[in-house]
């Protein structure tokens, strides 16, 4: 038994999760306090999810940092809130065997002396995420796509000696057990649908890097195709219980959507829980993930073709390479037309698809699991990676991202 001390900047609800990492979180989380390992979650505070709780008799929350309290830019916030955080983290390791950081965002590097620790970088995008993989120099980094890795490699691989062998590629996983067609019984009770209705998914951040536009487009071009029953489903993010920040974001898609003359084929509802999102998955005909944000992982992909149902992406980051195209069409970012006219295909032919054989070859949930489990249980304080001090200019860099 090992007492397993969690890092997350982003947080850890009871009964929802914010967003595709978090949920891996959830799910490593549950799975060491299974295994009889006492797990600590420091996240970060907020008003919605102020105090500590439990997922497991084993796996105790403590929503207590206090970094702001919403992305972006979390170090926004007092210097007595950075030496608290601090503080408690030294006070904490004392109690545990090991540390795993979620994301590579804790910018603490001597936080981790003399104590085994395994990162993740669940992005290779935000700034405090980069710093902290640009910071890195011990022990073990999990990234979860080739991308991911490529991205590592070609950059601070350029002077951090033998990085490679410090990063460990495991794919995430996909609970077919969790993530399967089933009834819609109880989704219907949140999200309103008229007999008819053609339900399209949008289960994302409401931000244009998301494809917030490009999928309204992509309901105005589908309606002028004669689906006047299409539905744009949008959630309300849970951020909005804290922040005002994305108001006026849902008043630029109600004006948008005026524009398109779609404002009848949007649909808002409430961030849907977690225990309910395989139901959310196999009530739409489609989901779209039509953005430019430089995803490391397409986790809503994968999880709407385990509920069987189809969706379309574009070619960006690792869109590109985890999922081949003949299982999720892909478009250019921004092609609207070849967009629709993929999307009016499925809806038209309604045809039910069944990948998880693919998802159990490639995405096995068990796996994900068991290789964690085995990174993590079995790290050892490394030394020191070496900094190469003299960087070859002229190494030209790999086009990874769009």
């Amino acid at each position: 038994m090992k007492k397993i001390l969690i890092l997350s900047l982003g947080p850890v609800f009871k009964d929802y999760v914010h967003g595709g990492s978090q949920k891996i979180l959830r799910e490593l989380a549950l799975h060491w306090g299974k295994l009889g390992n006492k797990v600590t979650i420091y996240c970060t505070y907020r008003k919605d999810n102020s105090s500590s709780f439990f997922l497991h008799s084993n796996v105790e929350v403590r929503p207590l940092f206090r970094f702001k309290e919403t992305f972006p830019v979390p170090y926004l916030t007092a210097p007595y809130n950075l030496e608290k955080i601090i503080t408690t983290l030294l006070e904490e390791k004392k109690k545990h065997d090991i540390i795993y950081a979620h994301d590579s965002g804790f910018n603490f590097p001597f936080i981790y002396d003399n104590i085994p620790t395994v990162s993740s970088l669940r992005d290779f995008h935000y700034p405090e995420t980069l710093l902290g993989a640009f910071l890195f120099e011990r022990d073990l980094t999990i990234v979860n796509s080739e991308y991911t890795y490529q991205c590592v490699l070609s950059t601070i691989g350029k002077y951090r000696k033998l990085i490679d062998k410090r990063v460990v590629i495991i794919p995430n996983g996909i609970d077919l057990n969790h993530f399967k067609k089933t009834s819609t019984n109880n989704i219907r009770k949140i999200i309103k649908l008229n007999n008819g209705d053609i339900p399209i998914l949008y289960p994302h951040r409401p931000e244009n890097s998301k494809g917030l536009n490009n999928a309204l487009e992509i309901i105005a071009a589908l309606k002028n195709h004669g689906l006047e029953n299409i539905k744009l489903l949008i959630p309300k993010y849970i951020d909005l219980n804290v922040s005002s920040l994305f108001s006026s974001t849902y008043r630029s898609i109600v004006y948008k959507a005026k524009k398109l003359n779609i404002e009848s084929n949007i649909v808002f509802h409430p961030w849907i829980q977690y225990d309910l999102m395989p139901e959310y998955y196999s009530l739409g005909k489609l989901t779209l993930s039509v953005g430019n944000f430089i995803e490391s992982f397409p986790n809503v992909s994968l999880e709407s073709l385990a509920c069987g149902t189809p969706s379309i992406s574009t070619r960006v980051a690792a869109h590109r390479t985890v999922i081949p195209e003949s299982i999720e069409p892909r478009i250019d970012y921004g092609d609207i037309n070849k967009a629709a006219k993929i999307a009016f295909e499925i809806i038209k032919n309604n045809t039910p698809i069944d990948v998880s054989d693919f998802l159990k070859n490639n995405f096995n949930y068990e796996t994900m699991l068991n290789r964690y489990t085995d990174v993590l249980l079995n790290c050892k304080v490394q030394s020191t990676l070496k900094t190469i001090t003299e960087v070859n200019m002229n190494t030209s860099l790999v086009l990874c991202c769009q």
